[in-house]
């Protein structure tokens, strides 16, 4: 088994404490990959009230990068911002992971031969609207920084639709990684929750995550009168976002306020996963929703829209997958689901089972390892060998 260290610099918009998805999944695979003596740096935006240099368990996060927020000046300067970080540390790192697909692939796509000829490895975070493949689609200039991100070494796809997208964009299938992302199975996990107090009576529906447009907590709601008509279930909602307000106003509208809760955000939501019954995603975008590995691995089944990385973890007894935006199939699956507890239970163990053979953290990071390994072996060879 190959044990050498690899030194890995990741590139991407914003790091921890500032938190989305993809900033989540790069701090938990880099924590893993410390752990193990390998060495993990962070090329990001810098924060004001932040220290532009900083250790974050056992991570080296430079906030060096510094863009306008003024429209088309602001991509300019983020890719040259990302640019003079990277060439700044060249030497201190074998390779560049963007968790990002964008900005970020395009600065590395631009700068990769000044970077010393390591590896560039660019890795979309999401497919769907807010995916980065149509963003880039939609944004002036499409064809030049296409082939600007066409130029990085290879793509790192957390799911089947992204790979789909980036394929249909002009990435090489040779060029093409699958991979995922992980979840720490031992900290999320089913068990008795601290907090069932504070919350609505059981059996709970449950959302965590950004309360944001991509997650259409709208349709959700539509959905919610016939649940609770139905049954018994309370929705507890988790986390903060620019819908809150309108969430809120619409659960007025439809009369179940003493039936749903806004229970705010949280900084680490395992505790709160153990006081749920089912979990529910809706979203209309996601890569590899973190949000459902953490259900999955605490043994809850899941009930989700068809879409993206959701169709790769919801297979065959761990949940429901709801193909599209008619309220009614929404609360049919939930209603289904919370009528049988046996089979809710069966389910919950089978999300479980495959979060421990397939997703858990050291596993995806283990993949990640082999991939970076076989990137710099092939960095090895001779140039006139490389297909880019």
């Amino acid at each position: 088994m190959d044990d050498s260290k690899v030194r890995v610099c990741y590139a991407l918009s914003y790091f921890h404490p500032l938190e989305s998805g993809a900033e989540r999944q790069a701090l938990a695979q880099g924590v893993e990959l410390v752990k193990r003596g390998h060495s993990v740096q962070v090329v990001t935006h810098a924060v004001d009230g932040l220290a532009r240099d900083e250790d974050v368990q056992g991570i080296q996060v430079h906030r060096w990068v510094r863009s306008s927020r003024v429209g088309p000046l602001f991509a300019v300067s983020f890719v040259a911002g990302v640019i003079r970080a990277l060439r700044r540390l060249r030497g201190s790192y074998d390779l560049i992971h963007t968790h990002q697909g964008l900005w970020e692939a395009i600065a590395t796509g631009l700068g990769r031969q000044t970077f010393g000829g390591v590896p560039t490895l660019v890795q979309p975070a999401s497919s769907g609207y807010y995916g980065e493949a149509e963003e880039l689609s939609r944004t002036k200039g499409f064809p030049l920084l296409r082939r600007l991100i066409l130029r990085n070494h290879a793509f790192a796809a957390i799911s089947a639709d992204i790979e789909d997208q980036w394929l249909r964009l002009g990435v090489p299938p040779e060029r093409m990684f699958r991979m995922a992302s992980g979840v720490d199975a031992v900290h999320y996990r089913p068990g008795k929750s601290e907090i069932e107090s504070a919350l609505l009576p059981r059996p709970r529906v449950m959302f965590t995550g950004r309360l944001h447009p991509q997650k259409n907590l709208m349709r959700l709601l539509d959905a919610w009168p016939a649940v609770a008509k139905l049954t018994s279930a309370n929705l507890i909602l988790v986390g903060q976002g620019p819908e809150h307000d309108r969430l809120k106003a619409r659960v007025a509208e439809l009369g179940i306020a003493d039936r749903v809760q806004f229970a705010g955000a949280v900084n680490d939501p395992a505790d709160i996963l153990r006081a749920a019954d089912l979990f529910v995603l809706p979203s209309v975008a996601e890569g590899m929703s973190n949000s459902l590995l953490e259900a999955m691995a605490t043994a809850l089944p899941c009930v989700a829209s068809g879409i993206g990385g959701n169709v790769d973890l919801i297979g065959e007894g761990v949940g429901r997958l709801v193909i599209g935006d008619d309220p009614a199939m929404w609360s049919d699956a939930l209603i289904e689901i919370l009528g049988d507890r046996d089979h809710a239970s069966r389910m919950g163990a089978t999300a479980r089972h495959r979060v421990e053979t397939e997703f858990a953290l050291p596993i995806v990071v283990d993949r990640y390892l082999t991939l970076y390994r076989h990137l710099l072996a092939e960095r090895s060879t001779s140039r006139s060998d490389r297909p880019w």
